[in-house]
């Protein structure tokens, strides 16, 4: 069970005036099947007797949000999710598509709620908002709430995890039924609700125990649960873990390492997360691989110059080891018991298995947690496919830039895409995706479902992929992300992305081409927001000498931001790039470097 967390103000350490969150956490507390069965019931006879019969939304990762969804499914009605992170647009977009019967949410997420709720229609009408939580964690948010004008006959209630279940009455659910409508974060424009069926869930974690079960038996296993159960890959995990017996522990992803955890009454450093829990199996997004990459090298830059070369060296010692005998060995365990032991402790050194999803990990990333954390698995999934499209697995090797074969609930297929050498014939084509896991469409959004669904069933997913000749399925660019250049040569924005994100001085980063001219430039955030713009440049180039691309392909130009978080304002959930609204941000600039 998730530990509750407490708010601590801190000074920052270098005397600037800014202040710090710093969160206390309780011990883990766990709770057995029966138990969580009894939690279930109870949040289901709460939710019944205050007139759950349709529509709900949960906006955050908690055992309450597991339980209560599964309360729905109970109940018969259909759960429709929100992240935590979106605005209050896209929440009241959602309610209004919806048109909900109740929603749930925590007390922190109440400003955001009352937000949305002023921007909906006098038509729409939500009969009762459950909340979870406690006043102190946000103390005018639940007066706020309460006060707001489109709520005035609505019911507000808090979550009765205790509630008596004297006429509770369940429904049996069917293949065909609809269980969720899963709004993807949305990479630019409105979220997409897409429609999942209680089949589409079955046939997708059926698929996934199947690849897994082998490799999970022999061994206690605990997972982490960080990850918004929004995202419909930390749903699908969750649920697949518990029907395979393995226990589920939460945490945040300001919580996972120590740096923002203090120990008690805010003194002190306390565990993150991962030590505390000390998970063996964890998935999360590129970024979250990349940040905690960033904080190893981060704390390594501190050491001397001698540790620092013999690090790295070891990395490329055991990276060289593992590509060579395919698998771990006795010297590569030999160098993560000495070596690489500081690093593993800070994840609670039980680490075994890590899984990157939601978007392409970079080359330098995979290879470094690989080599000094734990076996990364690289996945490929949708909403739209449930969240299994096909997954490398240990049996195949430390292998890299890859997704593996299809799973066993999905039929792939290669189709060309016009105007370019993307060919089916020679293993190139956008991926199209088919199955019993693959959705029925967009909720309310017919349009949209002709246009991503064909009458057979194949989902287009947009993306290109290359099947290689040992079989393995490799996610080369986007569709819809390839631009032609003034001379004819095209562009692949995303392979680009991927390759530029190796550089050492880049936090992230966003290539800009334009058809009417010769070469490429770039939007990116630096590690160090004033590091010198002819640096950074050359920095970039010698990355794309490396990677061996082209004169087109290599970047001419940058625009730096200032005082910008990108994962708040220009990358989704999962990490990936709001294209649109970053190019609109920095229009101005982009046409002035073009214009140099």
């Amino acid at each position: 069970m998730p530990s509750q967390i407490h708010t601590r103000e801190k000074e920052d350490e270098s005397g600037r005036l800014k202040t710090w969150k710093m969160y206390e956490l309780e011990e883990y507390r766990w709770i057995n099947y029966s138990e969580a069965k009894e939690l279930g019931d109870n949040i289901a006879a709460c939710l019944q007797q205050n007139g759950l019969k349709a529509v709900k939304a949960s906006l955050l990762n908690t055992v309450r949000h597991l339980t209560s969804s599964i309360a729905c499914f109970m109940l018969g009605a259909v759960v429709t999710t929100a992240y935590d992170s979106m605005p209050p647009d896209a929440v009241a977009h959602i309610i209004k598509e919806t048109n909900p019967k109740a929603v749930l949410t925590e007390v922190t997420l109440m400003s955001t709620l009352s937000e949305a709720f002023n921007l909906l229609p006098e038509s729409c009408k939500v009969h009762t908002v459950f909340y979870t939580g406690e006043r102190f964690e946000a103390p005018d948010a639940l007066d706020k709430l309460q006060n707001n004008r489109k709520l005035q006959d609505a019911t507000i209630v808090r979550l009765d995890t205790a509630h008596e279940q004297s006429g509770l009455a369940k429904m049996r659910q069917t293949p065909d039924n609809l269980a969720l409508i899963m709004y993807t974060s949305g990479t630019s424009g409105t979220p997409k609700g897409v429609e999942l069926t209680h089949g589409n869930i079955i046939a997708s974690m059926g698929a996934a125990e199947h690849l897994v079960s082998e490799l999970l038996s022999g061994a206690d296993h605990t997972y982490i649960g960080f990850l918004p159960l929004a995202h419909v890959l930390e749903f699908l995990l969750e649920f697949i873990f518990i029907t395979m017996g393995i226990p589920v522990g939460y945490g945040t992803v300001r919580t996972l390492m120590p740096d923002s955890v203090s120990g008690p009454g805010g003194q002190g450093k306390g565990k993150g997360d991962l030590e505390a829990l000390q998970p063996t199996i964890m998935a999360g997004v590129p970024s979250v691989w990349e940040r905690i990459r960033n904080g190893i090298t981060g704390q390594l830059e501190k050491k001397p110059w001698v540790i620092r070369k013999m690090f790295y060296a070891t990395v490329e010692l055991k990276w060289l080891l593992l590509q060579l005998f395919g698998r771990e060995n006795v010297i590569t365990r030999i160098i993560d018991k000495t070596v690489f032991y500081p690093i593993r402790s800070k994840t609670g050194g039980h680490l075994m298995y890590g899984l990157a999803g939601g978007a392409p990990i970079s080359f330098d990333t995979h290879k470094f947690i690989f080599s000094t954390v734990c076996f990364l698995l690289q996945g490929y999934g949708l909403t739209e496919c449930c969240g299994l499209g096909a997954v490398t697995l240990p049996m195949f090797g430390p292998l890299t830039g890859v997704i593996g074969p299809p799973s066993p609930s999905i039929e792939f297929r290669l189709v060309d895409v016009p105007e370019t050498d993307y060919v089916a014939e020679q293993d190139k084509g956008e991926l199209w995706l088919r199955g019993p896991s693959v959705m029925r469409g967009y909720y309310a959004q017919p349009e949209l479902t002709k246009e991503a669904l064909t009458e057979d069933g194949w989902f287009r997913t947009g993306d290109v992929a290359h099947v290689r000749k040992d079989g393995m399925i490799a996610i080369i660019d986007r569709a819809k992300n390839l631009v032609k250049l003034s001379h004819g040569e095209y562009i692949a924005l995303e392979a680009l992305e991927s390759i530029y994100r190796n550089s050492k001085d880049i936090q992230n980063i966003c290539v800009v081409a334009n058809s009417n001219m010769s070469h490429i430039v770039a939007v990116v955030e630096a590690v160090d927001q004033h590091a010198d713009k002819a640096s950074l440049i050359q920095e970039l180039q010698n990355t794309a000498k490396k990677a061996n691309c082209s004169r087109a392909e290599t970047v001419k130009d940058i625009v730096i931001t200032q005082d910008v978080d990108w994962s708040e304002k220009f990358l989704t959930t999962s990490g990936k790039l709001k294209r649109k609204e970053l190019y609109k941000a920095y229009e101005n600039d982009i046409k002035q470097i073009y214009s140099q």
